[in-house]
C-alpha cells in the first residue's frame, strides 16, 4: 500500500551527495479482549519481566507496549497517536496469537483510564489473514471527517497484498471503530490523497475522502504489462470503501530490450535494476533530491541537499511487472519505519512513492558521465561534522547532557529525555539536530541548535566547550532564533602519568 499525490540546486547537491554515499462493510464490534493490564511507563517504573518491558528504553529497540494483551500473543507493531476526543495517546497493536494455531492476526486498541492512570486494551478485531510480512501501521483520516483511521498493510504467505482500513464516525468512542475496507490482491493497493481546504485543516468543515485504486495484471492478455485498475471509492451512507469503476489499462506494444529483462525477472533482478544514484526531475525538490539504492549492503539513502537519510532496505515484494514493495527501518532508529514503492517507467526513469509524502515524485537515473564528472570536479566537504562529544557536559544552571552518540540525554529543571543526536555542517555554520523520543520509544519533535565547540589544554586539564543557541532551518540554511547561548562544558583532568 502507498500513498499518492494528485499535486504531484542540482549539481551542488549531487555533488554532495556522492561524497556522503562514497563514503560509504457492515460488521457488528467484538468484544473487548481481557487480560493484563499494564502501569504506564514513568521514570521511576520498575523492570517487569512478565510483560516484556523494563523502565529504560534503549535506542536500538522498538517502541514498547504499554499494555500487556496476554502471554498467549506475540506483538508485530505498534503505532501511538491520538484516535479519540481525549488529549491522551491511545495504543495500537497488531498481535499474533499464539493458542491456537489457524487463528488470524488482531488488530487492538489500548487506552488509558485517568482514574486508575492504567492502560488496557478497549477494543479489538480480527485481520483477515494468520501472517503478514512487511507489516506497517498507519493513521490517517481517509473518510475526511477529522478522525483518525488506521491502515493495516503488508503481504500474506503467497505474496498477495494485503490491505486493511479501520475507520470510526466523527462523533464515536475508542470502540466504535469497524472495518470499511479489505482486500487481498496480487497487484498493488493505492491510496490515493488529496490537498484539502483550509476549513478542513481549521477543522469547520469536511474534507474530501481519499480514493483506494486497486490495480492487478489482465488474466486475459498476453502482455503481462497490461492491467485492470478498479477505483474503490468512500460511500459515506455505507460507511464503507465500495468497488467503482473499472477499467484496462493497456501497456505499451514495444519496450526496451533492458527494462523488458526487469519487467519479466524476480524480486533479486529489480533491486539490481534499482543499484545505484537517481536524482528527482519531479516536484518542489526536483533537481535537489537525491535516492541511492545499495542492494549489496541493503540499504535506501535518501538526500535533500543538507540531511541524509539512511535506510535498511527490508524484503522486497513483486506486486506486478513494473512495482516493487518494501518496507524500511531508519539506521540510527530502528523503531522508525516507511514505506518504500517503485515503480519501473523506463530503464531511466522510476517513481516513487513514500508514506513521508514529501519524497513522493519522478526520479531520473543519475548516469555514470555526470557522475564522473561530479566525483572529479566537485571540491564539497561531507556535511556530517565528526564531532568527539561523549559524556557529561553541564551549563552554569541545572542543564545537563549527556552525549553516546547517535544517543542523548538532556536533563532540564528536574525532567530527562532521550533521543538521538546528530552534528552537520550548513553554511559553514555547524548545527546539533536532536530527535527526542517518549518513554516507550515512541518519536516527538526535532529541534535545532546552532552550535560552537571550543577546546583549550594545559598540563592539568582538558576544557572543551559547547556553545547552543535554538534555530531553525529554512532553505537558504540555519536561521538563530534569538536569545542568548547556552554554554556546557566538559573539563578532562590530565593524568600526572
Amino acid at each position: 500500500m502507498i500513498f499518492l499525490s494528485r499535486n504531484s540546486r542540482f549539481l551542488l547537491g549531487a555533488a554532495a551527495f556522492f561524497l556522503l554515499t562514497s563514503c560509504r462493510p457492515d460488521e457488528t464490534n467484538l468484544k473487548p479482549v481481557g487480560g493484563g493490564i499494564l502501569t504506564p511507563l514513568t521514570e521511576s517504573t520498575s523492570t517487569d519481566t512478565q510483560g516484556g518491558y523494563s523502565s529504560g528504553t534503549s535506542l536500538q529497540e522498538p517502541i514498547l507496549p504499554l499494555v500487556n494483551p496476554g502471554e498467549d500473543y506475540n506483538i508485530l507493531s505498534i503505532l501511538d497517536g491520538n484516535l479519540d476526543l481525549e488529549p491522551s495517546d491511545e495504543q495500537v497493536l497488531v498481535a499474533m496469537p499464539l493458542d491456537d494455531e489457524e487463528a488470524p492476526l488482531e488488530i487492538m486498541i489500548a487506552s488509558t483510564n485517568p482514574i486508575r492512570n492504567q492502560y488496557a486494551v478497549v477494543w479489538s478485531m480480527p485481520l483477515i489473514v494468520r501472517t503478514l510480512t512487511g507489516i506497517t501501521l498507519r493513521s490517517e483520516d481517509m473518510t475526511g471527517n477529522g478522525r483518525s483511521d488506521l491502515i493495516v498493510a503488508g503481504f500474506d504467505e503467497n505474496g498477495s497484498h494485503v490491505t486493511e482500513v479501520f475507520a470510526v464516525s466523527k462523533n464515536g468512542e475508542t470502540d466504535d471503530f469497524l472495518r470499511v475496507f479489505s482486500l487481498t490482491v496480487n497487484g498493488n493497493i493505492d491510496i490515493v490523497t488529496t490537498e484539502r481546504s483550509p476549513a478542513y485543516l481549521s477543522g469547520i468543515s469536511a474534507g474530501e475522502p481519499f480514493n483506494i485504486i486497486v490495480q492487478k495484471t489482465d488474466p486475459d492478455s498476453d502482455n503481462a504489462m497490461d492491467i485492470i485498475e478498479t477505483d474503490w471509492v468512500w460511500n459515506a451512507a455505507a460507511f464503507a470503501f465500495q468497488q467503482g469503476e473499472t477499467r484496462q489499462v493497456k501497456a505499451q506494444t514495444i519496450l526496451e530490450e533492458r527494462i523488458a529483462r526487469v519487467y519479466a525477472g524476480d524480486v533479486e533482478v529489480y533491486e539490481q535494476y534499482l543499484a545505484g544514484a537517481w536524482y528527482r526531475e519531479s516536484g518542489s525538490g526536483a533537481y535537489e533530491d537525491m535516492l541511492f539504492f545499495d542492494p549489496g549492503s541493503r540499504e535506501i539513502i535518501f538526500y535533500d541537499g543538507s540531511i541524509q537519510e539512511v535506510f535498511a532496505w527490508g524484503q522486497s515484494h513483486r506486486t506486478t511487472a513494473k512495482r516493487l514493495y518494501t518496507r524500511v527501518n531508519n539506521a540510527v532508529i530502528p523503531s522508525m519505519y516507511d514505506t518504500v514503492s517503485v515503480s519501473a517507467e523506463s530503464w531511466e526513469n522510476i517513481d516513487l512513492w513514500r508514506a513521508e509524502a514529501n519524497w513522493n515524485g519522478s526520479y531520473r537515473r543519475l548516469d555514470a558521465a555526470l557522475q564522473n564528472v561530479l566525483d572529479s570536479e566537485s571540491k564539497l566537504a561531507p556535511i556530517t561534522d565528526p564531532l568527539p562529544l561523549s559524556g557529561v557536559w553541564r551549563s552554569s544552571g541545572s542543564t545537563e547532557i549527556i552525549f553516546d552518540l547517535p544517543g542523548v540525554q538532556w536533563t532540564e529543571d528536574g525532567e530527562t529525555r532521550t533521543g538521538t543526536a546528530s552534528f552537520f555542517r550548513l553554511n559553514d555554520t555547524m548545527v546539533l539536530q536532536i530527535r527526542f523520543m517518549k518513554k516507550n520509544g515512541a518519536l516527538e519533535e526535532r529541534v535545532n541548535w546552532a552550535a560552537e565547540y571550543e577546546e583549550v589544554e594545559d598540563e592539568l586539564r582538558i576544557i572543551r566547550t559547547l556553545s547552543l543557541s535554538p534555530a531553525g532551518l529554512t532553505v537558504d540554511g540555519i536561521r538563530t532564533l534569538g536569545g542568548s547561548w547556552r554554554r556546557f562544558e566538559q573539563i578532562e583532568v590530565v593524568s600526572s602519568d
